[in-house]
């Protein structure tokens, strides 16, 4: 029993060191401001490229990736050892799981009968819940990622399903502006947090390597954020 403390014990404070409290700020015009240097575990992480990602007339989220090494290499980032980390910052509230626009979808179209019915007391509570989304504008957080890494795969994503459920629960509470998420590849262990509070850890390599490749490898989503993240630019 005191054994089973002690390690329950070091793996929450293994956790609370993947979730440093950092705060990003969303400018007007939707560019966020990445600190050059994050320390996880000892390791000086160094940023070595951030850009953009949108669909349409949305700016859904910036990100900063940290690596040991800098390099505009992304086999020798994907394959090394050594701990690295993608800072994911919310640009636009259109970004949701599916759970959350069902929700919104569902209090719009209660406030058009509300509507029709003259009950606008109730209408103006239920735009207040969901402020600041459009409904049926929003882009799907699990269709994105969920068909981005089954292609990446190549369809083969049996040995991987549980851990891409696993990496979208994190993004199943409304999403806001500003929200940042965190991946930090350390080891064989990949650790997620959301607004510096832990929400999960995924074991093995495996899925590591498939999230990385939509990002910076052959399957990139977006070349032009591939690029920016390889740019070595700060």
């Amino acid at each position: 029993m005191i054994k089973f403390i002690y390690t329950l014990l070091f793996v929450l404070a293994s956790l609370n060191a993947f979730s440093q409290e950092q705060t990003y700020d969303v400018s007007f015009f939707k560019n966020v401001k990445f600190p050059n240097v994050i320390n996880v575990e000892g390791e000086n992480l160094k940023l070595n490229g951030h850009g953009m990602h949108s669909e349409g007339l949305f700016k859904l989220f910036v990100c900063g990736l940290y690596v040991f090494e800098r390099t505009d290499d992304p086999l020798k980032i994907i394959y090394n050892d050594h701990a690295k980390m993608i800072e994911m910052v919310i640009t636009s509230n259109q970004f949701q799981s599916d759970k959350t626009i069902k929700e919104v979808n569902k209090v719009h179209d209660e406030n058009m009968a509300l509507m029709k019915s003259g009950e606008l007391g109730d209408m103006v509570d239920n735009i207040k819940k969901f402020d600041g989304i459009i409904p049926h504008k929003m882009i799907s957080i699990d269709k994105s990622f969920q068909e981005l890494i089954v292609e990446a795969n190549n369809g083969k994503v049996d040995a991987i399903n549980g851990d891409i459920k696993t990496f979208l629960s994190i993004f199943q509470d409304e999403i806001k502006m500003g929200d940042h998420f965190r991946l930090t590849f350390y080891g064989d262990k990949l650790y997620l947090s959301k607004n510096n509070e832990n929400k999960a850890m995924i074991q093995g390599k495996e899925f590591q390597k498939s999230l990385l490749n939509i990002f910076i490898g052959n399957m990139a989503f977006n070349q032009s954020l591939k690029d920016d993240l390889l740019s070595q630019k700060i």
